[in-house]
Parts: structure tokens; sequence; C-alpha cells
């Protein structure tokens, strides 16, 4: 059985941190912060080369109040930024297989 490290607050005498504090307004960056600061939505898309679907997947989540499409709570935005990016490149791979231009022999 993993043992979890115990996560302390720097300046502090050993007081554990037993979880996030409600209220907390810094963003950890992380992915955890919920909803998540636009900025950092569009530095993390940048960082993966895809900045221009940045506005796209912020706005359709913002619509959806962050919830997933079966309604539950989103926990981690990057993680679903991430499967947001990936199918997109699944997408334009389809997309550019199905084109007239294409040939396996290459």
């Amino acid at each position: 059985m993993k043992r979890k490290a115990k996560r302390t607050i720097p300046g502090r005498s050993n007081e554990v941190v037993l979880g996030r504090e409600k209220g907390a307004s810094t963003y950890d960056g992380m992915g955890t912060s919920m909803p998540p600061n636009k900025d950092a939505i569009l530095i993390y898309f940048d960082q993966k080369g895809e900045a221009q679907l940045a506005d796209t997947f912020y706005d359709e989540h913002e619509n959806r109040a962050w919830k997933t499409p079966t309604g539950g709570a989103i926990h981690n935005w990057k993680v679903c930024a991430a499967e947001w990016i990936y199918n997109y490149r699944q997408e334009v791979k389809r997309r550019f297989r199905q084109s007239p231009f294409y040939s396996e022999s290459i």
C-alpha cells in the first residue's frame, strides 16, 4: 500500500494541510480551480499548439456551467481540455484521410 505524503504549508510549523481551503481564490495551476480563469485556458491551449480552440472550449463549457455532457461536475478542466484537443486532432486526421488527395502509398 502506498503512503500519502503529508502536505505542509511553507513558513508554518509542520501544520498539515488536509484539503483545499474554501474560498481560496488563488490559481494553483493544476487544473483544479473551478471555474478556471480564461487566461489560464488560453495559455494551456497555446502550449499545446491549438490556441484557436481555446475560446470555443471556454464558451462551450461556460454555457454548460462546467458540467459534463451527462450532468456531472468537472473537477479538473485540464483533463477536459486534453480530451478536447485529442478529439480535435483525431477529427483533423479523419478529414485528411477522407480527402480525395490522400494516398496511403506515400
